[in-house]
């Protein structure tokens, strides 16, 4: 038997060992260079008189000629099944084409079937170009340059090939391939973070964008995940000046967290941010462990929430026009906010049923965290400036009654030896000033937690104990005496006295002010000026 198949729109390809040059046997020159040439594979019973033939591994066809490092990298990855394999090293090496002035390529790579017939023309019936934005797993990347240039980048796999492609709307800077460049690392690392087999976000390298050259980024990363059943993990992110997002979801729930960063008159020195990091990552361990959350997803939502609050900075020189912001904002008014820049964060992990005996207890984590800054009135000397932070947490699980021994719940009252867990936690922190006249008038911190574990203790399926546990903390401050213009005790202070007190009484108020979702020992540290209910008209 002999069959006949047209070879249309033909590209040879060196296989990873081969030169820039094909290496394929000649066939006869067609008529017209633009008359599809022909191709005729013989048969294994035809050539071996129906004797099967062992199986052969064709050549990998690719979409281009020309090799570059990119084409190394796919060499290289292509062996690779997993997904971070299979990209490992492809994005630092497409961004690195940046900084030789190579802006705009595609290439693509495709192992055909084995075959009993050796093709001697090295080609595929399908062409690798169709594998572009159709990969099992993919990644894109697009930057907006300052100037109005948006360059794209895509990465595609799938079982059998692998497609990669870079564009550019129009010329790049010398300055602008730079900033390109110096992307590469932070690029891969975000890929690398998403290719393992508990995914990370990796998004310290992009964050550190040239904001001099660059205006936005944005990645996208689409993960199919083998397993039973199959699923789909997907990764955005955004930033740019003003703000930064960040959204996940896959098989061990979802993530969602937003910072704006507009108002750069609000923010802190890097120490004072850091301290503020520090505090609230401290916050997401003790609601992971009181709720137990998948470590996972916690991991993510602190790598996050420290990625996007970096490359952000107050401004160091004082003008007379307000920085970025409603107000120019004095050393008081600072002191009674955290430093860091607005945030939602939520993170809500997949709902799971381990129960079969009883399908209405699940086991679920839930947490919400926020901080919104308000500034308000009509002029300079009569603002107002109010940072609120909250926090919630929903969570509800099994335990066993035996430390140590695995929990395993089954359809039967012998394996119904466990406690099942509810909590609802919710704090909150207000602090806020005002002036009139330049003067400030009004000064106030509320801070707030409430807590509630509910336990049902349950043995050989008979409910043993249901007990509900509360606890909650109150507490309300007049910030007057520390912050206001006038303050009494100071008779005889030389003014540079009073300078160091008031400087290290506004040090120990900004780590006052940080939200406690869990106040533990550190409730007893605070001194409560004014008591709950005893001074409302000082937080209205």
């Amino acid at each position: 038997m002999t069959s006949i198949s047209p070879l249309s729109n033909w590209n040879s390809a060196p296989s990873g060992a081969s030169s820039a040059t094909p290496n394929r046997t000649q066939a006869a020159s067609p008529s017209s260079p633009s008359a599809p040439s022909s191709i005729v594979a013989l048969s294994p019973e035809s050539v071996n008189d129906s004797k099967p033939a062992a199986l052969v591994k064709p050549p990998m066809v690719w979409e281009s000629a020309t090799r570059n490092k990119v084409s190394d990298a796919m060499t290289k990855s292509f062996s690779s099944y997993a997904f971070g394999g299979r990209f490992s090293g492809l994005g630092a090496a497409m961004l690195g084409q940046a900084k030789l002035g190579n802006y705009n390529f595609s290439q693509a790579m495709r192992q055909p079937p084995p075959s009993a017939t050796p093709n001697v023309y090295a080609a595929s019936g399908i062409a690798p170009g169709s594998l572009h934005g159709n990969g099992e797993d993919r990644v894109s990347l697009s930057i907006t340059t300052k100037s109005g240039v948006e360059v794209k980048l895509s990465l595609d796999s799938q079982g059998d090939g692998l497609a990669v492609s870079m564009t550019t709307s129009g010329d790049l800077s010398d300055a602008e391939a730079s900033a390109l460049g110096e992307l590469a690392k932070g690029f891969q690392e975000a890929i690398d973070g998403m290719g393992q087999s508990t995914p990370k976000i990796k998004l310290e390298g992009l964050m550190q964008f040239d904001q001099q050259q660059l205006a936005s980024v944005k990645l996208h990363a689409e993960v199919k995940v083998r397993g039973e059943p199959e699923s789909i993990q997907t990764l955005d992110f955004q930033a740019d000046g003003a703000q930064r997002k960040v959204s996940f979801s896959g098989v061990a729930g979802s993530l969602d967290l937003k910072v704006d960063a507009s108002a750069l008159n609000t923010l802190g020195s890097k120490e004072k941010q850091a301290k503020a990091l520090g505090s609230y990552l401290k916050q997401f361990d003790q609601a992971a462990s009181r709720g137990h959350g998948d470590a996972g997803l916690v991991a993510m939502l602190k790598d996050s929430f420290t990625a996007l609050h970096s490359n952000t900075a107050a401004p160091q020189v004082a003008t007379d026009s307000p920085e970025t912001g409603k107000w120019r904002l004095a050393a008081e008014d600072k002191s009674i906010l955290t430093g860091l820049a607005d945030f939602s964060a939520s993170v809500s992990q997949a709902v799971k049923f381990s129960n079969p005996m009883r399908s209405s207890e699940k086991d679920g984590f839930n947490y919400d965290v926020s901080q919104k800054t308000l500034q308000a009135g009509a002029s300079q000397d009569e603002r107002s400036v109010r940072q609120q932070q909250q926090s919630k947490l929903s969570a509800s699980f099994h335990e066993t009654l035996v430390p140590g021994v695995p929990l395993r719940l089954l359809d039967n009252t012998e394996s119904q030896n466990y406690t099942y867990h509810q909590i609802e936690d919710t704090a909150s922190s207000d602090a806020q000033v005002a002036y009139k006249d330049g003067k400030m008038v009004k000064a106030s911190l509320r801070q707030e937690g409430n807590q509630s574990e509910h336990v049902m203790k349950y043995f050989l399926g008979k409910l043993e104990s249901d007990k509900t546990t509360p606890g909650n903390y109150s507490v309300l401050r007049d910030l007057l005496p520390v912050l206001g213009p006038y303050k009494t005790g100071e008779l005889g202070m030389t003014p540079e006295k009073k300078a160091e007190q008031r400087q290290q009484a506004m040090l120990t108020l900004s780590d006052d002010v940080l939200l406690q979702s869990y106040a533990g020992q550190s409730i007893g540290l605070w001194r409560t000026d004014v008591q709950p209910g005893a001074g409302e008209a000082a937080a209205a």
